[in-house]
Protein backbone atom coordinates (compact mmCIF):
# COMPACT_ATOMS: atom_id res chain seq x y z
CA UNK A 1 0.00 0.00 0.00
CA UNK A 2 1.70 3.02 -1.18
CA UNK A 3 1.43 7.02 -0.39
CA UNK A 4 -0.70 7.90 2.87
CA UNK A 5 -2.67 5.77 4.73
CA UNK A 6 -4.76 8.51 6.10
CA UNK A 7 -7.70 6.47 3.87
CA UNK A 8 -9.30 3.59 4.70
CA UNK A 9 -8.19 0.58 2.50
CA UNK A 10 -12.01 -0.11 1.09
CA UNK A 11 -11.98 -3.64 1.35
CA UNK A 12 -11.49 -3.21 5.13
CA UNK A 13 -14.89 -0.99 5.74
CA UNK A 14 -16.93 -3.49 3.23
CA UNK A 15 -15.75 -6.50 5.47
CA UNK A 16 -16.39 -4.91 8.59
CA UNK A 17 -19.73 -3.78 8.47
CA UNK A 18 -21.83 -4.82 10.94
CA UNK A 19 -24.85 -6.53 10.21
CA UNK A 20 -27.54 -7.90 12.56
CA UNK A 21 -26.59 -11.04 13.03
CA UNK A 22 -23.02 -9.56 14.21
CA UNK A 23 -24.68 -7.22 16.56
CA UNK A 24 -26.57 -9.48 18.22
CA UNK A 25 -23.36 -11.57 18.92
CA UNK A 26 -21.35 -8.91 20.31
CA UNK A 27 -24.28 -8.26 22.64
CA UNK A 28 -24.55 -11.79 23.50
CA UNK A 29 -21.08 -11.90 24.06
CA UNK A 30 -20.98 -8.59 26.46
CA UNK A 31 -23.80 -10.13 28.24
CA UNK A 32 -21.74 -13.54 29.34
CA UNK A 33 -18.80 -11.46 29.95
CA UNK A 34 -20.83 -9.32 32.45
CA UNK A 35 -22.97 -12.60 33.74
CA UNK A 36 -19.94 -14.42 34.26
CA UNK A 37 -18.02 -11.55 36.47
CA UNK A 38 -21.03 -11.87 38.33
CA UNK A 39 -21.04 -15.57 39.07
CA UNK A 40 -17.70 -15.24 40.20
CA UNK A 41 -18.18 -12.56 42.80
CA UNK A 42 -21.57 -13.59 43.64
CA UNK A 43 -20.99 -17.52 44.78
CA UNK A 44 -19.27 -17.17 48.04
CA UNK A 45 -18.11 -21.27 47.02
CA UNK A 46 -15.38 -19.04 44.54
CA UNK A 47 -13.39 -18.10 47.33
CA UNK A 48 -13.03 -21.28 48.81
CA UNK A 49 -12.26 -22.86 44.85
CA UNK A 50 -8.30 -23.59 44.37
CA UNK A 51 -6.11 -20.87 43.12
CA UNK A 52 -6.18 -22.92 39.58
CA UNK A 53 -9.72 -22.70 38.81
CA UNK A 54 -9.97 -19.05 39.86
CA UNK A 55 -7.22 -17.95 37.37
CA UNK A 56 -8.43 -20.09 34.91
CA UNK A 57 -12.01 -19.14 35.12
CA UNK A 58 -11.17 -15.12 35.45
CA UNK A 59 -9.23 -15.21 32.78
CA UNK A 60 -11.53 -16.60 30.35
CA UNK A 61 -14.22 -14.57 31.50
CA UNK A 62 -11.87 -11.37 31.28
CA UNK A 63 -10.09 -12.08 27.33
CA UNK A 64 -12.23 -14.42 25.45
CA UNK A 65 -15.83 -12.48 24.86
CA UNK A 66 -13.70 -9.34 24.31
CA UNK A 67 -11.56 -10.70 21.63
CA UNK A 68 -14.85 -11.89 20.02
CA UNK A 69 -16.42 -8.01 20.12
CA UNK A 70 -13.88 -6.81 18.79
CA UNK A 71 -13.10 -8.99 15.68
CA UNK A 72 -16.47 -10.77 15.10
CA UNK A 73 -17.63 -9.65 11.25
CA UNK A 74 -19.75 -10.61 8.51
CA UNK A 75 -17.62 -12.27 6.20
CA UNK A 76 -14.91 -13.94 8.29
CA UNK A 77 -12.83 -17.25 7.15
CA UNK A 78 -13.75 -20.81 8.43
CA UNK A 79 -10.84 -21.24 10.80
CA UNK A 80 -12.11 -17.91 13.10
CA UNK A 81 -13.49 -20.31 15.39
CA UNK A 82 -11.07 -22.51 15.61
CA UNK A 83 -8.43 -20.09 16.53
CA UNK A 84 -10.60 -18.54 18.83
CA UNK A 85 -11.50 -22.22 20.46
CA UNK A 86 -7.70 -22.75 20.57
CA UNK A 87 -6.50 -19.45 22.00
CA UNK A 88 -9.07 -20.32 24.59
CA UNK A 89 -7.63 -23.45 25.55
CA UNK A 90 -4.33 -21.72 25.75
CA UNK A 91 -5.22 -19.26 27.95
CA UNK A 92 -6.54 -22.26 30.30
CA UNK A 93 -3.69 -24.10 30.21
CA UNK A 94 -1.88 -20.94 31.25
CA UNK A 95 -4.35 -19.70 33.77
CA UNK A 96 -4.61 -23.11 35.34
CA UNK A 97 -0.24 -23.26 35.88
CA UNK A 98 -0.44 -19.55 36.76
CA UNK A 99 -2.64 -20.53 39.31
CA UNK A 100 -0.87 -23.32 40.36
CA UNK A 101 2.27 -21.28 41.33
CA UNK A 102 -0.37 -20.04 44.12
CA UNK A 103 -0.82 -23.35 45.62
CA UNK A 104 -1.60 -23.87 48.44
CA UNK A 105 -3.71 -21.21 49.03
CA UNK A 106 -3.51 -20.98 52.43
CA UNK A 107 0.36 -21.23 52.65
CA UNK A 108 1.03 -19.06 49.49
CA UNK A 109 -0.08 -15.55 49.39
CA UNK A 110 0.13 -14.35 46.16
CA UNK A 111 -2.04 -11.05 46.03
CA UNK A 112 -3.47 -9.47 43.27
CA UNK A 113 -2.47 -10.75 39.68
CA UNK A 114 -0.61 -7.80 39.00
CA UNK A 115 1.71 -9.16 36.27
CA UNK A 116 -0.42 -11.64 34.90
CA UNK A 117 -3.53 -9.77 34.14
CA UNK A 118 -1.48 -6.78 31.98
CA UNK A 119 0.54 -9.99 30.17
CA UNK A 120 -2.68 -11.69 29.31
CA UNK A 121 -4.23 -8.53 28.12
CA UNK A 122 -2.01 -7.36 25.62
CA UNK A 123 -1.46 -10.96 24.05
CA UNK A 124 -4.96 -10.55 23.44
CA UNK A 125 -4.66 -7.50 22.07
CA UNK A 126 -2.02 -8.99 19.48
CA UNK A 127 -4.02 -11.89 19.14
CA UNK A 128 -7.18 -9.61 18.25
CA UNK A 129 -5.34 -7.71 15.26
CA UNK A 130 -3.78 -10.57 13.91
CA UNK A 131 -6.94 -12.69 13.90
CA UNK A 132 -8.69 -9.71 12.00
CA UNK A 133 -5.75 -9.12 9.44
CA UNK A 134 -5.99 -13.01 8.56
CA UNK A 135 -9.65 -13.86 8.94
CA UNK A 136 -11.48 -10.47 7.47
CA UNK A 137 -13.01 -10.67 3.82
CA UNK A 138 -11.42 -13.96 3.31
CA UNK A 139 -12.89 -17.70 3.00
CA UNK A 140 -9.62 -19.11 4.35
CA UNK A 141 -7.12 -17.60 6.98
CA UNK A 142 -4.41 -16.00 5.44
CA UNK A 143 -0.97 -14.64 5.45
CA UNK A 144 -1.77 -10.95 7.08
CA UNK A 145 -0.80 -8.05 4.86
CA UNK A 146 1.34 -4.71 6.91
CA UNK A 147 -1.54 -2.36 6.18
CA UNK A 148 -4.14 -4.69 7.14
CA UNK A 149 -2.17 -5.22 10.68
CA UNK A 150 -1.41 -1.76 11.31
CA UNK A 151 -4.95 -0.58 10.17
CA UNK A 152 -6.61 -3.30 12.60
CA UNK A 153 -4.30 -2.80 15.26
CA UNK A 154 -5.34 0.82 15.59
CA UNK A 155 -8.82 0.11 14.90
CA UNK A 156 -8.81 -2.11 17.97
CA UNK A 157 -7.22 0.80 19.91
CA UNK A 158 -9.06 3.47 19.17
CA UNK A 159 -12.43 1.31 19.51
CA UNK A 160 -11.71 0.01 23.10
CA UNK A 161 -10.80 3.74 24.20
CA UNK A 162 -13.62 5.12 22.90
CA UNK A 163 -15.61 2.20 24.35
CA UNK A 164 -14.26 2.50 27.98
CA UNK A 165 -15.24 6.58 27.60
CA UNK A 166 -18.77 5.52 26.36
CA UNK A 167 -19.38 3.39 29.46
CA UNK A 168 -17.47 5.84 31.87
CA UNK A 169 -19.97 8.62 30.60
CA UNK A 170 -22.75 6.47 31.08
CA UNK A 171 -21.73 5.53 34.91
CA UNK A 172 -21.26 9.52 35.35
CA UNK A 173 -24.98 10.07 34.15
CA UNK A 174 -26.31 7.35 36.95
CA UNK A 175 -24.68 8.75 39.56
CA UNK A 176 -25.85 11.96 38.56
CA UNK A 177 -29.11 10.11 38.67
CA UNK A 178 -29.14 8.76 41.77
CA UNK A 179 -27.53 11.48 43.64
CA UNK A 180 -30.47 14.15 42.46
CA UNK A 181 -33.04 11.46 43.18
CA UNK A 182 -31.12 11.19 46.56
CA UNK A 183 -31.66 14.82 46.81
CA UNK A 184 -35.54 14.67 47.35
CA UNK A 185 -35.04 11.49 49.70
CA UNK A 186 -35.46 8.77 47.21
CA UNK A 187 -32.92 6.25 47.64
CA UNK A 188 -33.67 3.90 45.28
CA UNK A 189 -31.70 4.33 42.48
CA UNK A 190 -28.72 4.36 44.71
CA UNK A 191 -29.30 1.24 45.96
CA UNK A 192 -29.90 -0.30 42.62
CA UNK A 193 -27.16 1.32 40.97
CA UNK A 194 -24.40 -0.54 43.45
CA UNK A 195 -26.26 -4.05 43.48
CA UNK A 196 -23.98 -6.40 42.19
CA UNK A 197 -26.91 -8.31 39.76
CA UNK A 198 -27.37 -4.76 37.98
CA UNK A 199 -23.83 -3.35 37.86
CA UNK A 200 -22.33 -5.95 36.22
CA UNK A 201 -24.68 -6.57 33.40
CA UNK A 202 -25.72 -3.18 32.76
CA UNK A 203 -21.69 -2.42 32.44
CA UNK A 204 -21.16 -4.68 29.95
CA UNK A 205 -24.16 -4.99 28.02
CA UNK A 206 -23.86 -0.80 28.08
CA UNK A 207 -20.06 -1.64 26.64
CA UNK A 208 -20.92 -4.13 23.96
CA UNK A 209 -23.10 -1.30 22.86
CA UNK A 210 -20.16 0.92 22.86
CA UNK A 211 -18.48 -1.37 20.57
CA UNK A 212 -21.35 -1.91 18.31
CA UNK A 213 -21.43 1.71 17.75
CA UNK A 214 -17.83 2.69 17.07
CA UNK A 215 -17.45 -0.20 14.78
CA UNK A 216 -20.55 0.89 13.17
CA UNK A 217 -19.02 4.36 12.68
CA UNK A 218 -15.57 3.27 11.24
CA UNK A 219 -15.42 7.17 9.70
CA UNK A 220 -15.37 8.29 13.39
CA UNK A 221 -12.57 6.03 14.01
CA UNK A 222 -10.92 6.64 11.20
CA UNK A 223 -11.10 11.01 11.97
CA UNK A 224 -9.84 10.36 15.64
CA UNK A 225 -6.88 8.73 14.23
CA UNK A 226 -6.15 11.27 11.51
CA UNK A 227 -6.45 13.96 14.59
CA UNK A 228 -3.98 11.68 16.65
CA UNK A 229 -1.70 11.42 13.79
CA UNK A 230 -1.67 15.37 13.49
CA UNK A 231 -0.64 15.55 17.02
CA UNK A 232 1.92 13.17 16.84
CA UNK A 233 3.71 14.74 13.67
CA UNK A 234 3.67 18.44 15.77
CA UNK A 235 5.42 16.45 18.53
CA UNK A 236 7.99 14.31 17.35
CA UNK A 237 10.10 16.70 16.04
CA UNK A 238 10.76 17.72 19.39
CA UNK A 239 10.80 14.37 21.40
CA UNK A 240 13.67 14.08 18.46
CA UNK A 241 15.48 17.29 19.56
CA UNK A 242 15.53 15.78 23.52
CA UNK A 243 16.91 11.92 22.41
CA UNK A 244 19.91 13.86 20.27
CA UNK A 245 20.49 16.76 23.06
CA UNK A 246 20.18 14.39 26.20
CA UNK A 247 22.99 11.73 24.67
CA UNK A 248 24.84 14.98 23.78
CA UNK A 249 25.29 15.83 27.31
CA UNK A 250 25.80 12.60 28.78
CA UNK A 251 29.86 12.73 27.53
CA UNK A 252 29.70 16.06 30.22
CA UNK A 253 27.73 14.44 32.74
CA UNK A 254 28.85 10.49 32.99
CA UNK A 255 26.43 7.94 33.32
CA UNK A 256 26.09 7.37 37.06
CA UNK A 257 23.80 10.43 37.66
CA UNK A 258 21.32 8.11 35.49
CA UNK A 259 22.30 4.87 37.89
CA UNK A 260 22.22 6.72 40.82
CA UNK A 261 18.16 7.69 40.62
CA UNK A 262 17.66 3.67 40.72
CA UNK A 263 15.19 4.33 37.79
CA UNK A 264 17.06 5.69 35.21
CA UNK A 265 16.58 2.73 32.94
CA UNK A 266 13.47 3.37 33.02
CA UNK A 267 12.96 6.70 32.32
CA UNK A 268 15.82 5.37 29.06
CA UNK A 269 13.50 3.03 28.06
CA UNK A 270 10.00 5.19 28.05
CA UNK A 271 12.39 8.00 25.70
CA UNK A 272 12.84 5.63 23.35
CA UNK A 273 9.75 3.53 23.35
CA UNK A 274 8.14 7.24 22.79
CA UNK A 275 10.36 7.67 20.04
CA UNK A 276 9.09 4.61 18.20
CA UNK A 277 5.89 5.40 18.93
CA UNK A 278 5.68 8.50 17.27
CA UNK A 279 7.60 7.79 14.60
CA UNK A 280 5.04 4.78 13.59
CA UNK A 281 2.24 6.99 13.94
CA UNK A 282 3.38 9.24 12.47
CA UNK A 283 4.59 6.95 9.20
CA UNK A 284 1.80 4.64 9.66
CA UNK A 285 2.35 2.12 6.76
CA UNK A 286 5.24 2.81 4.28
CA UNK A 287 4.53 6.18 4.51
CA UNK A 288 8.53 8.30 5.02
CA UNK A 289 9.20 11.76 6.39
CA UNK A 290 7.47 13.69 3.54
CA UNK A 291 5.48 15.93 5.81
CA UNK A 292 8.47 17.65 7.16
CA UNK A 293 11.28 20.19 5.88
CA UNK A 294 14.21 18.25 4.58
CA UNK A 295 16.44 19.48 7.91
CA UNK A 296 13.35 17.77 10.77
CA UNK A 297 13.32 15.02 7.91
CA UNK A 298 17.70 14.55 8.58
CA UNK A 299 17.02 15.38 12.59
CA UNK A 300 14.36 12.44 12.79
CA UNK A 301 16.56 10.50 11.24
CA UNK A 302 19.43 11.05 13.29
CA UNK A 303 18.02 10.60 16.50
CA UNK A 304 15.93 7.09 15.30
CA UNK A 305 20.08 6.44 14.40
CA UNK A 306 21.42 7.15 17.82
CA UNK A 307 18.26 5.76 19.90
CA UNK A 308 20.01 2.05 20.15
CA UNK A 309 22.26 4.27 22.19
CA UNK A 310 19.53 4.50 24.90
CA UNK A 311 18.68 0.74 24.74
CA UNK A 312 22.62 -0.32 25.54
CA UNK A 313 22.62 2.28 28.30
CA UNK A 314 19.37 1.09 29.80
CA UNK A 315 20.60 -2.88 29.40
CA UNK A 316 23.87 -1.98 30.88
CA UNK A 317 22.21 -0.29 33.90
CA UNK A 318 19.83 -2.90 34.41
CA UNK A 319 23.02 -5.44 34.14
CA UNK A 320 24.68 -3.77 37.16
CA UNK A 321 21.83 -4.17 39.31
CA UNK A 322 21.66 -7.76 38.60
CA UNK A 323 25.02 -8.21 39.09
CA UNK A 324 24.51 -6.70 42.33
CA UNK A 325 21.41 -7.70 43.50
CA UNK A 326 19.82 -11.14 41.69
CA UNK A 327 17.39 -11.18 39.23
CA UNK A 328 13.76 -10.17 40.16
CA UNK A 329 11.04 -10.74 38.76
CA UNK A 330 10.56 -6.89 37.84
CA UNK A 331 14.30 -7.32 36.68
CA UNK A 332 13.47 -9.72 34.47
CA UNK A 333 10.75 -7.92 32.85
CA UNK A 334 12.77 -5.22 33.21
CA UNK A 335 15.60 -6.87 30.66
CA UNK A 336 12.83 -8.25 28.41
CA UNK A 337 11.38 -4.89 27.76
CA UNK A 338 15.11 -3.61 27.32
CA UNK A 339 16.03 -6.39 25.05
CA UNK A 340 12.68 -5.93 22.69
CA UNK A 341 13.57 -2.58 22.73
CA UNK A 342 16.90 -2.74 21.66
CA UNK A 343 16.25 -5.32 18.86
CA UNK A 344 13.37 -2.84 17.14
CA UNK A 345 15.78 0.49 17.54
CA UNK A 346 18.99 -1.06 15.86
CA UNK A 347 16.53 -2.72 13.56
CA UNK A 348 15.14 0.66 12.48
CA UNK A 349 19.24 2.12 12.88
CA UNK A 350 20.62 -0.51 10.44
CA UNK A 351 17.93 0.29 7.72
CA UNK A 352 18.57 3.77 7.82
CA UNK A 353 22.21 3.61 7.43
CA UNK A 354 21.60 0.82 4.04
CA UNK A 355 18.52 2.40 2.60
CA UNK A 356 19.33 6.15 3.98
CA UNK A 357 15.69 7.78 3.06
CA UNK A 358 14.19 5.25 1.94
CA UNK A 359 14.62 3.37 5.03
CA UNK A 360 11.03 3.03 5.63
CA UNK A 361 10.25 0.10 2.46
CA UNK A 362 11.88 -2.19 5.00
CA UNK A 363 8.82 -1.25 7.87
CA UNK A 364 6.86 -4.19 6.91
CA UNK A 365 9.49 -6.57 7.87
CA UNK A 366 10.79 -4.66 10.92
CA UNK A 367 7.57 -4.14 12.84
CA UNK A 368 5.76 -7.36 12.11
CA UNK A 369 8.58 -9.59 13.77
CA UNK A 370 8.27 -7.66 17.51
CA UNK A 371 4.20 -7.92 17.01
CA UNK A 372 4.98 -12.34 17.12
CA UNK A 373 7.96 -11.34 19.54
CA UNK A 374 5.83 -9.57 21.72
CA UNK A 375 2.58 -12.09 21.80
CA UNK A 376 5.17 -15.33 22.21
CA UNK A 377 6.82 -13.07 25.30
CA UNK A 378 3.61 -12.84 26.93
CA UNK A 379 2.54 -16.44 26.67
CA UNK A 380 5.71 -18.18 27.80
CA UNK A 381 6.77 -16.20 30.51
CA UNK A 382 3.22 -17.46 31.95
CA UNK A 383 4.40 -21.12 30.99
CA UNK A 384 6.91 -23.78 32.30
CA UNK A 385 8.84 -22.65 29.97
CA UNK A 386 9.84 -19.41 31.60
CA UNK A 387 9.00 -19.23 34.93
CA UNK A 388 10.12 -15.68 36.25
CA UNK A 389 9.10 -16.43 39.76
CA UNK A 390 11.27 -19.82 39.91
CA UNK A 391 13.95 -17.68 37.74
CA UNK A 392 14.04 -15.18 40.65
CA UNK A 393 14.08 -17.81 43.61
CA UNK A 394 16.84 -19.79 42.19
CA UNK A 395 18.61 -16.54 41.49
CA UNK A 396 18.43 -15.38 45.15
CA UNK A 397 19.28 -18.47 46.76
CA UNK A 398 22.60 -19.23 44.62
CA UNK A 399 23.68 -15.77 45.71
CA UNK A 400 23.11 -16.90 49.14
CA UNK A 401 24.82 -20.07 48.45
CA UNK A 402 28.09 -19.16 46.79
CA UNK A 403 28.33 -16.56 49.27
CA UNK A 404 27.62 -13.06 46.71
CA UNK A 405 25.05 -12.45 49.50
CA UNK A 406 25.44 -12.13 52.79
CA UNK A 407 22.76 -14.29 55.13
CA UNK A 408 22.47 -10.96 57.41
CA UNK A 409 21.65 -9.23 53.97
CA UNK A 410 19.21 -11.98 52.53
CA UNK A 411 15.65 -11.16 52.35
CA UNK A 412 13.67 -14.39 52.93
CA UNK A 413 10.68 -11.95 53.15
CA UNK A 414 11.15 -11.28 49.23
CA UNK A 415 10.97 -14.93 48.47
CA UNK A 416 7.65 -15.70 51.03
CA UNK A 417 5.53 -12.91 49.73
CA UNK A 418 6.88 -12.16 46.03
CA UNK A 419 7.50 -15.49 44.22
CA UNK A 420 4.61 -17.78 45.52
CA UNK A 421 5.13 -21.39 45.34
CA UNK A 422 8.72 -21.18 43.77
CA UNK A 423 9.26 -19.22 46.44
CA UNK A 424 8.03 -21.63 49.60
CA UNK A 425 10.43 -24.31 47.91
CA UNK A 426 12.86 -21.94 48.23
CA UNK A 427 12.33 -21.29 51.64
CA UNK A 428 12.26 -25.15 52.05
CA UNK A 429 15.72 -25.50 50.72
CA UNK A 430 17.19 -22.62 52.66
CA UNK A 431 15.72 -24.36 55.87
CA UNK A 432 18.27 -26.99 55.53
CA UNK A 433 21.50 -25.13 54.84
CA UNK A 434 24.19 -25.27 56.99
CA UNK A 435 24.94 -21.44 57.81
CA UNK A 436 20.90 -21.46 58.46
CA UNK A 437 20.72 -24.35 60.96
CA UNK A 438 23.23 -23.20 62.91
CA UNK A 439 21.21 -19.73 64.30
CA UNK A 440 18.91 -20.43 66.31
CA UNK A 441 16.71 -17.89 66.09
CA UNK A 442 17.03 -17.64 61.99
CA UNK A 443 15.71 -20.97 61.71
CA UNK A 444 12.42 -20.48 63.70
CA UNK A 445 11.99 -17.36 61.75
CA UNK A 446 12.29 -19.24 58.79
CA UNK A 447 9.37 -22.17 59.99
CA UNK A 448 7.52 -19.58 60.86
CA UNK A 449 7.82 -17.58 57.71
CA UNK A 450 6.90 -20.76 55.57
CA UNK A 451 3.72 -21.45 57.94
CA UNK A 452 1.93 -17.79 59.13
CA UNK A 453 -0.23 -16.54 57.01
CA UNK A 454 -1.86 -13.76 59.28
CA UNK A 455 0.30 -10.98 61.12
CA UNK A 456 3.08 -11.77 58.07
CA UNK A 457 4.12 -7.96 58.20
CA UNK A 458 5.69 -8.86 61.93
CA UNK A 459 8.19 -10.70 59.67
CA UNK A 460 9.13 -8.14 56.82
CA UNK A 461 12.65 -7.94 58.63
CA UNK A 462 15.45 -10.55 58.57
CA UNK A 463 16.44 -11.57 62.04
CA UNK A 464 19.98 -10.85 61.53
CA UNK A 465 19.32 -7.04 59.93
CA UNK A 466 16.99 -6.46 63.44
CA UNK A 467 19.98 -7.89 65.62
CA UNK A 468 22.52 -5.65 63.67
CA UNK A 469 20.40 -2.59 63.49
CA UNK A 470 19.39 -3.02 67.50
CA UNK A 471 23.41 -2.98 67.68
CA UNK A 472 24.06 0.39 65.92
CA UNK A 473 21.60 1.93 67.70
CA UNK A 474 22.70 0.59 71.31
CA UNK A 475 25.53 2.72 70.09
CA UNK A 476 23.96 6.47 70.24
CA UNK A 477 24.56 8.49 72.72
CA UNK A 478 22.35 8.89 75.55
CA UNK A 479 22.47 11.77 77.61
CA UNK A 480 22.51 13.31 80.51
CA UNK A 481 25.38 10.75 80.95
CA UNK A 482 24.49 8.03 83.02
CA UNK A 483 21.03 7.51 82.06
CA UNK A 484 19.81 4.19 81.49
CA UNK A 485 19.75 2.66 77.68
CA UNK A 486 16.45 2.46 76.36
CA UNK A 487 15.66 -1.28 76.14
CA UNK A 488 14.91 -3.69 73.25
CA UNK A 489 11.21 -2.48 72.88
CA UNK A 490 11.79 1.13 72.34
CA UNK A 491 14.69 0.18 69.91
CA UNK A 492 12.18 -2.18 67.85
CA UNK A 493 10.08 1.14 67.21
CA UNK A 494 12.91 3.20 66.14
CA UNK A 495 13.30 3.92 62.33
CA UNK A 496 16.05 3.20 60.18
CA UNK A 497 17.15 6.19 59.48
CA UNK A 498 19.92 6.55 62.23
CA UNK A 499 21.48 3.75 60.18
CA UNK A 500 21.85 6.02 57.06
CA UNK A 501 24.54 8.28 55.48
CA UNK A 502 24.86 11.80 56.91
CA UNK A 503 22.28 10.92 59.95
CA UNK A 504 23.44 11.50 63.44
CA UNK A 505 21.22 10.35 66.31
CA UNK A 506 21.34 10.71 70.11
CA UNK A 507 18.98 9.37 73.03
CA UNK A 508 17.44 11.86 75.83
CA UNK A 509 16.02 10.78 78.60
CA UNK A 510 13.63 12.81 80.52
CA UNK A 511 10.33 12.69 83.25
CA UNK A 512 7.98 14.49 80.56
CA UNK A 513 5.13 13.59 82.98
CA UNK A 514 6.39 13.80 86.35
CA UNK A 515 5.06 10.10 87.03
CA UNK A 516 8.73 8.39 88.15
CA UNK A 517 9.42 6.56 84.66
CA UNK A 518 11.26 8.17 82.81
CA UNK A 519 10.29 8.66 78.88
CA UNK A 520 12.94 8.60 75.86
CA UNK A 521 13.52 11.47 73.12
CA UNK A 522 15.27 10.91 70.06
CA UNK A 523 16.81 13.55 68.13
CA UNK A 524 17.76 12.80 64.50
CA UNK A 525 19.93 15.22 62.91
CA UNK A 526 20.22 15.30 58.87
CA UNK A 527 23.05 16.88 57.47
CA UNK A 528 22.01 16.98 54.05
CA UNK A 529 20.54 20.19 54.38
CA UNK A 530 21.10 23.12 52.17
CA UNK A 531 24.03 24.84 53.45
CA UNK A 532 23.95 25.42 57.18
CA UNK A 533 19.99 24.41 57.04
CA UNK A 534 19.80 20.98 58.74
CA UNK A 535 17.02 18.85 59.39
CA UNK A 536 16.07 17.72 63.18
CA UNK A 537 13.11 15.56 63.95
CA UNK A 538 12.80 14.87 67.45
CA UNK A 539 10.08 11.77 68.59
CA UNK A 540 9.17 10.92 72.51
CA UNK A 541 8.21 7.47 73.55
CA UNK A 542 6.67 6.17 76.84
CA UNK A 543 5.75 2.88 78.42
CA UNK A 544 2.33 2.41 79.34
CA UNK A 545 -0.29 -0.68 79.92
CA UNK A 546 0.40 -1.45 75.85
CA UNK A 547 3.92 -1.31 76.08
CA UNK A 548 6.33 1.59 74.39
CA UNK A 549 4.86 3.84 72.38
CA UNK A 550 5.49 6.83 70.68
CA UNK A 551 3.82 9.81 72.27
CA UNK A 552 4.45 12.48 69.79
CA UNK A 553 7.40 14.13 67.73
CA UNK A 554 7.85 17.29 65.57
CA UNK A 555 9.64 18.20 63.05
CA UNK A 556 12.26 21.66 62.13
CA UNK A 557 14.63 22.87 60.24
CA UNK A 558 17.92 24.15 62.53
CA UNK A 559 21.02 25.96 61.22
CA UNK A 560 23.15 24.31 64.26
CA UNK A 561 25.22 21.30 63.77
CA UNK A 562 24.92 18.13 65.75
CA UNK A 563 27.60 18.32 67.52
CA UNK A 564 27.21 21.81 68.85
CA UNK A 565 23.49 20.17 69.61
CA UNK A 566 25.31 17.52 71.12
CA UNK A 567 27.30 19.29 73.37
CA UNK A 568 24.34 21.96 74.42
CA UNK A 569 22.28 18.82 75.78
CA UNK A 570 25.20 17.70 76.98
CA UNK A 571 25.55 20.49 79.58
CA UNK A 572 21.76 20.48 80.95
CA UNK A 573 21.20 23.67 79.08
CA UNK A 574 17.25 22.67 78.79
CA UNK A 575 14.55 22.17 81.44
CA UNK A 576 11.25 20.91 81.14
CA UNK A 577 8.26 23.37 81.22
CA UNK A 578 4.46 23.06 82.25
CA UNK A 579 2.27 23.81 78.39
CA UNK A 580 0.95 27.01 78.42
CA UNK A 581 -2.54 26.11 77.25
CA UNK A 582 -4.45 23.32 79.23
CA UNK A 583 -6.23 20.06 77.80
CA UNK A 584 -10.38 20.61 77.84
CA UNK A 585 -11.96 17.39 79.64
CA UNK A 586 -15.55 16.38 80.60
CA UNK A 587 -15.78 14.64 83.67
CA UNK A 588 -12.62 12.31 83.13
CA UNK A 589 -13.17 12.09 79.17
CA UNK A 590 -10.45 14.18 76.92
CA UNK A 591 -12.12 16.36 74.79
CA UNK A 592 -9.42 18.37 73.76
CA UNK A 593 -5.92 18.72 73.98
CA UNK A 594 -4.31 21.89 72.25
CA UNK A 595 -1.12 20.45 71.91
CA UNK A 596 -1.95 17.83 69.86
Amino acid sequence: MQGSSDEQPENFSDAESLGATERRLILTAALIQGLALYALKFFAAVDTWSPVWQYLCYTLAITIPPLVIVTIAPRLARGYWWVIAGYAVLLALLAGYRGYQCTPAELVPCGPPLEFVPTIIIATFIVAFLLRACATGVERLQKPQYSALFHFSWDNALTVGLTLVFTTIFWLILFLWQALFKLVGIPFFSDLFWKDWFFYPVTWLVAGCGAILFRSQQSFVLTLKRLLRTMLVALLPLLAVLTIVFLATLPFTGLQPIWDTGHGSALLLWLVALLLFFTNGVIQDDFPFARYPKWINRLLLLALLVAPFYTVFALYGLWLRIAQYGWTPERLWGFVVALTLALLATSYSLSILRRGEHWAEWLRRINTGPALWVLAVCLITQSPLVNFWRISADSQLARLQDGRTELADFDFFFLRQKLGRPGREALQTLENLPQVRQNDELTAYVQELKGKTEGIRKLRENPLQAQAREQDLRQIAVLPEGAPPPDRAVLELEARSCGEERHSCLWLVQDLDSDGSPEYLLFRHNESGNGDRHWLSITAYSSGPKGWVSIGGNNRDTDESFADLKTRLGSGQFGLRPSRWQSLYLGDELLFDPTQ
